[in-house]
């Protein structure tokens, strides 16, 4: 409209890449033919030769993009490594879920916690998500995001920028629903959408559907979109299934209010699944799939319901001495054993100590039938003994059962019995842009999140959340500069509001509890642990709710930003301003710690409360400058603040108390360019991000805050270029690594041979009792000291990972594609006792494009391969892991209209 003014000549969007014009006659008569100039006759303006430039819609990243700094900025000269991927692109590489990105995206590659990816790891630390800018509730873990229903996703690697909020130090990925404005700017000219149905392996049965169209209203502009999913499949792991309800709904209207633009809408999804890791994990099952056998000795299902309950655990396997976290009945903690000098061993001379554990050559002296042979009871009491002194009789397994398998990878042990989260979110914004010098958006936004796990390890429990926040943006462009200079300064301001209550039980103690290769592989009675969910009732043969608490924190934040161009040289230059109250309440509630095994726990009399404020400035300075062939070196030095809240927006009190706001660190240097015409795209950095805030003597509450105490150092580089029309090549290579910061000391799980405990020989040498099988009832942890150089890095997530992807179209709407990724080998724990080798998985892909209907089939993990991906965290990942999908195939069938 600003361009056509006064010209007499209107406009009509044709779709994404074509908009008609048409020019008067008495115009069009006088201008000049074969010139692309203007020409000026008074007040008029007739455009010239119209030239028309077609690409491949949003293929490379060369659109304008505010998500980083707020400025509207192409990506080859925003100073951060940023990564843009939109629909097109979705649709070309069949992306359906978040652990789909590392595909493509370089950092991205998650770990696993209990299977689910409702988020992503950024440079190996916890992402936070943003919806249009603005940051929802964390899905760690608790539901699947769902990638088919949005526009665009952008993955901003590093520290935020002054215009948003405290977030977490790795980065985060902001998303865009499909909507009824064009990524164009302009609104559907005409009614349209789209019908799709994907079927695949494993179940796969998923249909969705989006219309969108014109919506005007006294004379005001406007558009509107409609979106709908509905998914009902299982996953890998067998009796794990995979449900999905989503919708949405975008309206935008020009003018609402006075020259403001209106873009509201509404998110819901209920996603419902269950989370599974492959149990009882050793070198030997990675190696050649050899599973170490078993069912638990002792009973402790006394009554023959099917499930243990809080009293029967404790009646059947007693602990001695007085409970603690150290000491449960299938919990035990070992103390890291030490040289002469009171120096820690190296894990590789951890003693080997014969015999059995007191507690299980008790028993088979009582039933004899259990060690028909009596070569165990031969052994004697003995094997490495716990904090405690007494290994329970829970912790060990039947050796009429014991013995060596090969894993179906399909079949998990250690199972979520059901997880359901429901997803509500709203956005309202008033956005004046109509000028590029001056902009004014304010953007309301409502997030919730209502979930329940309901494990029977057991574990899990009820967490609702909710956030709120208000974020006030204005820029403006100086004028009357000298020639050569131009600034723009941004401004912004944001309130943000968190409540999150929940209530909790268990501890997952029948990880390893139940034999997977037994019958169905379903956990069993003796296996199955009872829910408060479903009895509560201690005297019934119910459990308690361990934990139940309300966290509400309050955010308030100033940020000012300064885009300063001199000729051919950028500068950025931002700071920010945060204030926060937080309050945490721990209602009274059931104590498992409390008392000894014949009279268990105890209820806690009082609430407990905490309340405090902390405050923090950050700041962000970038320098690029252009030269020739558009390439664009830049340094980014930048230090944010933090919330440190865990990953369901829990503040401990201790936390609270000694200050909630955390510091991290960037440090980037990279170089950005576009060759070829701007067809292709590149871009390479080098990094180091770190955590600021915490040393050695922080609480373990500090330290253990969802953002972790790390630092990562490494490079990346990516690449995107458009050869031909209609082809794409992709690459990208990562190589960085991750240390603790400070070296702490912790609790890892560990299976028993590592520990010490010796395997149990025949005469003729055979094993007839792995080592493992005496701790396989129960949770073994061993307590690492603090500051053992060999366990600083931090394992999981491969130190060196590629990508690549070829697309194209041939005539006649035929086409395929061809993409891989190759990760390094890695540990699956800090204790690096299972390697995880090195894994290179290819996919494939044909698609035929014929008028309205679009089919594809893509073949993922071509090949077949057979590999694991590690546990979140560093406490669980010596004995659990994911057994990754082997050959799969996805069919989408999808029609315009």
């Amino acid at each position: 409209d600003a361009l056509l003014a006064q010209t007499g000549i209107t406009w009509r969007r044709v779709d994404d890449m074509t908009f008609a014009l048409h020019v008067p006659a008495a115009a069009a008569l006088s201008a000049p033919r074969g010139t692309g100039d203007v020409r000026e006759t008074g007040s008029e303006v007739a455009p010239g030769a119209i030239k028309v430039m077609v690409e491949a819609p949003r293929i490379l990243p060369d659109d304008a993009n505010p998500s980083a700094f707020g400025f509207s900025k192409p990506l080859i000269e925003t100073p951060r490594s940023i990564s843009f991927i939109s629909r097109e692109v979705i649709d070309l590489h069949g992306l359906s879920a978040v652990e789909d990105l590392v595909r493509i995206v370089p950092g991205t590659f998650t770990t696993t916690r209990f299977g689910i990816q409702g988020s992503v790891d950024v440079r190996n630390v916890p992402a936070d998500t943003y919806f249009r800018g603005m940051k929802r509730v964390n899905f760690q873990g608790h539901g699947r995001s769902v990638l088919a229903a949005l526009d665009s996703i952008e993955v901003v690697r590093g520290p935020p920028s002054p215009l948003h909020g405290m977030n977490k130090l790795g980065g985060y990925v902001n998303v865009v629903p499909k909507s009824g404005r064009a990524a164009s700017d302009g609104y559907l000219a005409e009614p349209e959408g789209f019908a799709q149905v994907v079927v695949g392996s494993h179940r796969r049965s998923e249909i969705a559907s989006g219309f969108g169209g014109p919506f005007g209203l006294d004379n005001r502009k406007g558009g509107y979109y409609l979106y709908g999913l509905v998914e009902e499949s299982d996953s890998y792991a067998r009796d794990v299934p995979i449900s999905q309800k989503v919708g949405q709904a975008a309206v935008t209207l020009d003018d609402f209010v006075g020259p403001f633009r209106l873009e509201a809408g509404i998110n819901y999804q209920l996603s419902g699944t269950a989370g599974a890791l492959t149990n009882r994990v050793t070198q030997d099952l990675v190696d050649r799939g050899r599973y170490v056998r078993g069912s638990p000795l002792a009973n402790l299902d006394a009554n023959g319901n099917g499930k243990v309950g809080y009293l029967e655990m404790h009646r059947g396997s007693p602990v001695a001495g007085a409970l603690g976290s150290a000491n449960q009945p299938l919990v035990q903690h070992f103390e890291w054993p030490r040289d002469a000098a009171g120096n820690p061993l190296p894990l590789e001379q951890f003693p080997t100590i014969a015999g059995i554990p007191q507690s299980m050559h008790d028993y088979l002296e009582a039933h004899p039938e259990a060690d028909p042979t009596g070569l165990l009871r031969a052994q004697g009491a003995g094997g490495p003994l716990p904090l405690s002194g007494y290994v329970p009789v829970g912790m060990v397994l039947d050796p009429r059962t014991v013995g060596i398998d090969v894993l179906d990878p399909r079949r998990a042990d250690s199972f979520e019995r059901e997880l359901e989260a429901e997803f509500t979110g709203a956005y309202l914004d008033l956005v004046h842009d109509s000028h590029p010098d001056f902009t004014v958006r304010n953007q309301l936004f409502f997030d919730s999140m209502d979930q329940y796990k309901w494990s029977e390890q057991p574990g899990g429990g009820k967490q609702d959340v909710y956030v709120w926040e208000d974020k006030l943006t204005v820029t403006r462009r100086l004028g009357n500069l000298p020639d050569g200079l131009r600034i723009n300064a941004l401004g912004s301001l944001n309130a943000r509001h968190t409540r999150s209550t929940g209530r909790r039980y268990g501890g997952d103690f029948a990880n390893h509890r139940t034999d997977v290769m037994l019958g169905d592989g379903r956990m069993r009675a003796g296996a199955t642990f009872v829910h408060p969910y479903e009895n509560a009732d201690l005297a019934a043969d119910g459990a308690p709710w361990t934990s139940h608490y309300e966290t509400r924190y309050s955010e308030t934040g100033l940020g000012l930003l300064l885009d300063v161009d001199f000729h051919k040289t950028n500068v950025l230059l931002g700071g920010r301003v945060d204030y926060s109250t937080a309050k945490n309440t721990d209602f009274a509630a059931f104590n498992a710690l409390a008392g000894t095994s014949s009279a268990p726990g105890a209820r806690a009399t009082s609430d407990v409360t905490v309340r405090g404020s902390d405050h923090a400035t950050s700041f962000s300075f970038s320098l690029s400058h252009e030269l020739p062939y558009r390439i664009r070196p830049y340094v980014t030095l930048a230090a944010s603040s933090t919330t440190l809240e865990g990953n369901n927006h829990k503040m401990d009190g201790e936390v609270i108390a000694n200050g909630h706001i955390g510091q991290a660190r960037l440090r980037e240097a990279g170089i950005k360019a576009s060759f070829l015409d701007d067809q292709l795209f590149m871009t390479a950095s080098t990094y180091e991000q770190e955590r600021t805030d915490v040393g050695d003597n922080d609480l373990a509450s500090v330290l253990g805050a969802d953002i972790t105490a790390t630092v990562t150092r490494g490079w990346e580089s990516e690449l995107k270029w458009t050869p031909l029309p209609g082809t794409l090549v992709s690459l990208y290579a990562l190589r960085q690594k991750t240390f603790l910061q400070p070296n702490t000391g912790g609790n890892v799980m560990v299976d028993a041979r590592t520990l010490g405990f010796a395997d149990v020989l025949d005469a003729d040498g055979n094993v007839v009792y792995p080592a493992e099988a005496f701790l396989y009832g129960g949770r073994a942890f061993l307590v690492v000291p603090p500051d053992m150089p060999q366990y600083r890095r931090k394992q999981g997530n491969p130190e060196t990972q590629l990508g690549f992807s070829l697309h194209h179209q041939l005539a006649g709407g035929f086409g395929f594609s061809v993409s891989g990724n190759y990760f390094s080998s890695t540990y699956s724990g800090r204790l690096q006792v299972v390697a995880l080798p090195a894994a290179s998985i290819f996919n494939a892909g044909v698609f035929h494009n014929v008028d309205a209907w679009r089919l594809k089939l893509d073949l993922l993990n071509l090949l077949d391969e057979r590999y694991f991906r590690a546990r979140t965290g560093d406490t669980l990942g010596e004995t659990l892991l994911q057994a990754m999908p082997g050959r799969r195939w996805q069919l989408s069938v999808n029609r315009s209209f």
